[in-house]
């Protein structure tokens, strides 16, 4: 495989460990002292007239400490596995690239990669845990479950950023939990060198690929980060990063100790997985990917953080619902929405038919008013709202769609139904079932049983 410049190497060495940053702005307000103009003697003998006290001075804000630092480095230096050790690049890079919100897992920008093969890859990274490691409770995006790799945009002419297939979610041993990424991109077969800071042990495997491992830390104003990881490049291109920190996970509801749970021999184990190549031939058999739950709350989020605990109940409650349907999955399944604190949801199908149900479950929200359907301000929704006994509150949703025009040989259109219980403790269960024409959502009194299950009202 060829090799690196030494002036590029520190630059890229560091970019494999992926570290977000938030940049906070600090806006400073300009105070401009007005004064009435020398034609205008009313005004003037109006405030000679009327003492004005001084304002108080507005006290300064705390400064914020945004500084990024990272160890100093020794050089010269020697690294087990090297044979020359460069020393750390000087020269600063800005890596930048612009994404669409667009997620599809056969992104044609990334041929290698497909539905199927994100869900290989993810189950071979569950199955190479270590025992007593476990993924620990988080949103679909935050549950060591490959993503698509976003739609890149990009001038005519310029070569497409290189793509990431990242997994990364929190995980637990013991006592101890840390955050764990790993990700997979298709390289052009660089090696680079050695460089004194981005690499504390370099090793090579039989086959012929190049693992670095780096034990480091750095920080972000007062916070300080404690990461291992390892970078594997392949034969066959593959990049394959496995980085294991004290990080808190995006959106985390989960408490313990923080550590980096993962050593650097599992961290290698992982980049090692064959699954993880980005040639490794995907069995025919394999699924596509299981998308995440269906957040139908949007912006409004649930007030009461949920975490592992209320959610394992919630989905205990619901593993003994019986309506005399199959789910696929089970609707015991909850997970957090993503990018959210206080919404769980799920989604699945109903075998045998063309309909799906989601749920989602959320604490802190008011009883909706009862309206009349005789007032002339009524507007018509929902279009059932009903005082249960206990004073729970029941509305009911439907809408139909259509498609204009139809494709040839598609349905036309279908129905959306939903059925929202918001109890008088706070907690909202809204269960929503769609299907397309010649199809049938679930009925109102499935959707009212599932939604008024025993053990939901916990939040």
């Amino acid at each position: 495989m060829r090799e690196l410049s030494p002036r590029r190497a520190g630059v890229w060495a560091d970019a494999l460990t992926i570290v977000s940053i938030v940049a906070i702005g600090v806006c400073v307000a300009a105070i401009v002292e007005r004064v009435s103009p020398a034609d205008a003697p009313t005004a003037a003998v109006a405030a000679e007239s009327t003492p004005q006290s001084e304002p108080e001075p507005s006290p300064e804000p705390e400064p914020v400490d945004t500084t990024y630092r990272t160890p100093e480095v020794a050089f010269p230096t020697t690294i087990p596995g090297c044979d020359v050790v460069e020393p750390p690049s000087v020269e600063s890079a800005t890596l930048s690239a612009s994404f669409t919100s667009e997620d599809v897992y056969d992104n044609p920008q990334y041929p290698w990669y497909s539905g199927p093969r994100s869900v290989m890859m993810t189950r071979a990274v569950a199955d190479a845990l270590p025992d007593g490691v476990d993924v620990l409770f988080g949103s679909h995006r935050e549950s060591l479950t490959f993503q698509p790799i976003p739609m890149a945009s990009t001038e005519p002419g310029e070569p497409l950023p290189q793509g990431f297939a990242s997994a990364s979610g929190e995980v637990g041993r013991g006592d101890s939990l840390g955050q764990l990424a790993v990700s997979v991109s298709q390289g052009d077969g660089v090696v680079p060198p050695c460089v004194a800071g981005s690499v504390t042990e370099r090793s090579r495997a039989a086959d012929g690929t190049v693992m670095d491992a780096n034990e480091s830390w750095y920080e972000f104003g007062p916070d300080r980060t404690t990461f291992r990881s390892v970078v594997a490049y392949a034969p066959d291109g593959s990049q394959i990063s496995a980085t294991s920190s004290d990080a808190t996970g995006f959106q985390s509801t989960n408490t313990g100790e923080r550590d980096t749970v993962l050593t650097v021999d599992e961290l290698k184990a992982i980049a090692a997985l064959p699954e993880l190549r980005v040639t490794a031939a995907v069995p025919a058999d394999t699924p596509e990917p299981v998308g995440g739950c269906d957040n139908s709350f949007g912006y409004f989020s649930g007030d009461q953080t949920i975490d592992a605990a209320s959610a394992a109940a919630l989905n205990s409650a619901l593993d003994g619902v019986d309506v005399g349907q199959r789910f696929e999955p089970k609707l015991g399944t909850l997970m957090l929405a993503d990018f959210e604190t206080g919404v769980v949801c799920t989604r699945a199908d109903v075998l045998g038919t063309g309909a799906d149900v989601s749920i989602s479950i959320r604490g802190g929200q008011a009883l909706p008013t009862v309206p009349s359907v005789y007032d002339p301000a009524y507007p018509g929704r929902p279009l059932e709202t009903e005082m249960l006994d206990g004073g729970a509150v029941m509305q009911v949703e439907e809408s139909k769609y259509s498609y204009s025009p139809a494709a040839e040989g598609g349905p036309t259109g279908g129905m959306r139904r939903s059925v929202i219980v918001t109890y008088p403790s706070g907690t909202q269960v809204e269960v929503r079932s769609h299907a397309e024409n010649p199809d049938e959502p679930l009925g109102v009194d499935t959707l009212r049983t599932i939604a008024m299950t025993d053990g939901l009202d916990i939040l």
